[in-house]
């Protein structure tokens, strides 16, 4: 394939992506960093992903649901910033009951703060309504299509 194939492509995929994301209609976004991103490899953020999103869903998520599968939804991303060497997360949430988004929102904070070691902070952002291209957000980085920026083994969603 040439480069402008390539490229069409990209850009196609960037485009479905944030109808994707904005489809999900999701209630919140997360920023995940570390004290360090450029010591984190990708491997890394991955686990470290898994690891925080599996404590979410088993603090918010009732023991049964859980145990039958039910997750939180969500779309994450492992990013490297402009420079492509600072490694964080992006995430796109929401609950299953309206009293989830509080919930949602200080646990997050607190787990990514408290359980991952190498962790700097994390800053919750409302998405109800948001206008200003954020569902994009996690597509930004696909910037060729050897380059995967969503975490697959961490995204749980089922649109319609």
């Amino acid at each position: 394939m040439d480069d402008y194939k390539n490229e069409e492509l990209r850009k196609q995929i960037v485009e479905k992506g944030r109808e994707w994301v904005a489809q999900g209609e999701f209630w919140l976004f997360g920023t995940a960093t570390y004290y360090d991103g450029t010591a984190i490899s990708e491997d890394a953020a991955n686990k470290d992903a898994r690891y925080f999103f599996n404590m979410l869903d088993r603090k918010i998520i009732k023991r049964e649901d859980y145990r039958n599968g039910i997750r939180l939804k969500r779309m994450a991303f492992i990013e490297t910033g402009r420079t492509r060497t600072n490694t964080h997360i992006h995430f796109f949430i929401k609950g299953i009951v309206e009293d989830d988004y509080e919930k949602i929102w200080c646990l997050s904070v607190q787990l990514w703060a408290k359980k991952i070691m190498r962790g700097y902070n994390l800053v919750m952002k409302d998405n109800l309504g948001a206008e200003d291209g954020r569902d994009g957000y996690g597509w930004k980085e696909l910037d060729n299509l050897n380059k995967n920026t969503l975490l697959v083994e961490c995204c749980n969603f089922d649109f319609k």
